[in-house]
């Protein structure tokens, strides 16, 4: 099962690599939604990339983006319909795995919503009955931290760490 997940997760890097492969990636117009403005917005990509550089474990997490909208609302349901300002999704390349980082920046009143909208994904997982192994990892190594507007769910897999205020990363 490790060498399988192995070959995968190296399958999926070289893909990475390869999409990313000519040129930076950095867009010169308009804002990023991971950019920091002047009003001190907490930048969701420094936050994402502090996660990843605060890890311990030799074994590097990898991640891929996602923006479909479908694969967003499977995951959280009701969250798209909060309309947020700001989404990112990353998830491992091998999908049912307790692995994933959602950073959101919603409307003022809809914190609560989304909070809940959150603390029911990881219901969720520490429920599967299917998985026990993935019921435990999302019981013990996930959690919801917030500030201001902007939420963060972070799951992550035994070994790796949690920082205890994700958005000071950013």
């Amino acid at each position: 099962m490790k060498r399988l997940l192995s070959v995968l997760t190296l399958c999926a890097l070289m893909l990475a690599l390869t999409a990313c492969g000519n040129g930076n990636g950095a867009s010169s117009g308009g804002a990023s939604s991971g950019a920091a403005s002047a009003g001190g917005e907490i930048s969701f990509d420094a936050v994402y990339q502090g996660i990843l550089d605060a890890q311990e474990s030799t074994d590097e997490l990898i991640f891929f983006p996602e923006e479909g909208a479908d694969a967003i609302e499977s995951l959280y349901p009701g969250l798209t319909a909060l309309d947020p300002t700001r989404l990112q999704l990353y998830l491992p390349p091998v999908t049912g795995y307790a692995c994933e980082i959602l950073l959101v920046e919603v409307a003022e009143g809809d914190v609560d919503a989304a909070k809940a909208i959150l603390q029911d994904r990881i219901d969720s997982g520490a429920g599967d009955t299917g998985y026990p192994e993935n019921a435990v990892l999302w019981q013990n190594n996930a959690q919801v931290q917030v500030q201001g507007n902007c939420l963060c769910l972070i799951a992550l897999p035994d070994g790796y760490t949690i920082p205890e205020n994700v958005f000071a990363l950013g």
